[in-house]
């Protein structure tokens, strides 16, 4: 269910841009709900400041780095526009592969110990098979833009070719 602030601040920055937005979100979890625009993007409203603020954060060194529409083969939403008084971001719709979600991500190192790389490796080798290693040279550009990918899961992380049935796990 979709908390009602969270929707009456996307409805209010639909207003104030002048764009339409879906009745119903498309997707939602615990950092927000997102819905479809009649402007060919999407409306992400947060649950929390800290979040938004976060997310904001990564658009802004991913632009800084050249990496604000594209990470290797990797379509990344285009930051098209935001309110901080709403805790909202207007982005652009991408298409597999792509990378998307950056609430959870870290702006500095979380210094992981070994053993939590090791079993995330072993995560990624097992959902994406001999394609982890893109996703990891990926996961690579985005440290080197001050981005430490948290959230490298099927859905966030699509290849063309992938299996929804593994979405599961």
């Amino acid at each position: 269910m979709v908390n009602p602030e969270v929707h009456r601040r996307a409805s209010l920055y639909a207003e104030s841009t002048r764009i339409a937005i879906d009745s119903a979100p498309f997707d939602g979890g615990e950092d927000g709900s997102v819905w479809h625009t009649d402007q060919h993007s999407v409306v992400k409203s947060f649950e929390r400041y800290d979040n938004y603020r976060h997310e904001l954060e990564c658009y802004k060194r991913l632009k800084a780095a050249g990496l604000s529409k594209k990470i290797r083969a990797f379509n990344v939403p285009e930051f098209l526009g935001n309110s901080d008084e709403l805790w909202v971001i207007e982005m652009g719709i991408v298409f597999p592969p792509y990378i998307l979600d950056f609430g959870k991500a870290y702006l500095a190192d979380p210094g992981w110990p070994e053993h939590v790389l090791a079993e995330w490796n072993d995560k990624m080798a097992f959902w994406w098979g001999s394609d982890a290693r893109i996703v990891r040279l990926a996961l690579y550009d985005l440290r080197t833009a001050g981005i430490w990918y948290y959230d490298a899961k099927p859905g966030n992380v699509m290849l063309e070719n992938w299996n929804p049935s593994l979405d599961d796990d």
